[in-house]
């Protein structure tokens, strides 16, 4: 039983593989987040674990005398905007209000934002990639950009993130569908959430064999143009 859980989990996660590329996990991806503004970005497992239970996730905490776009920044990146028109992020703060990202891609820098409307709850921000980018190679994030600095007291000040995700909104469709069409899978690697290597397998995501212990997993993928992708999976 376990194994046949497992294998539909992990079906489902090939499935919309090419549908998402993990940009941050706070743990494995993305780990390299620099400070923005006049606060500095730390990884921490003390983050609210409802509605998240990931090992870590990013926070800052900011003043009254911080700047407004305060919060963190992150290169090195290659988000293929040919692929994926959305970006989400899962952002928890004990206000309301506007959370800002910062896009480059070497020509103006681009902003978009998505409204934060659950103080003291996760929830998953979408924000739309704008048309006419090129490849996003720096992301950063601003989730104090309209709040009364001033008026902020306590537990107000401090905002955590996880899982920052480009994909593709299905309902929009991709910007260059024969694209995805062409691409075929080479190698598929099997994680734990520590970064250790637990199976490697040529081509498609083929187990007859292998069972893994309750718990999460990473999945990563690479096709035949070098490109990665990976997802989290459970086995229960």
């Amino acid at each position: 039983m376990k194994k046949t859980t497992l294998l539909l989990v992990l079906n489902f996660a090939v499935a919309s593989l090419f549908a998402q590329q993990v940009i941050s996990d706070g743990e494995n991806t993305g780990v390299n987040w620099w400070q923005a503004g006049s606060t500095a970005v730390e990884y921490v497992d003390w983050h609210p674990k409802t509605g998240n239970p990931s090992a870590k996730a990013m926070t800052i905490w900011i003043s009254p005398n911080s700047d407004v776009w305060s919060g963190g920044g992150l290169g090195g990146l290659n988000i293929n905007v040919s692929t994926y028109n959305k970006i989400s992020v899962l952002v928890f703060k004990n206000v309301a209000g506007t959370v800002r990202l910062e896009l480059q891609d070497g020509g103006p820098n681009r902003f978009v934002s998505a409204n934060y409307t659950t103080p003291g709850a996760w929830q998953k921000l979408e924000f739309a990639i704008p048309a006419g980018m090129g490849n996003i190679t720096t992301l950063l994030i601003a989730p104090f950009i309209d709040y009364p600095l001033a008026t902020i007291v306590g537990e107000q000040s401090r905002c955590f993130w996880d899982d920052v995700i480009a994909f593709n909104d299905t309902n929009t469709g991709f910007s260059n569908p024969s694209e995805m069409s062409n691409r075929v899978i080479t190698k598929t690697e099997i994680y734990s959430l520590t970064g250790n290597l637990i199976e490697t397998l040529n081509g498609d995501l083929k187990i007859t064999n292998t069972i893994l212990s309750k718990g999460l997993y990473l999945v990563k993928k690479q096709d035949n143009t070098g490109f990665e992708t990976c997802v989290k999976v459970a086995v229960n």
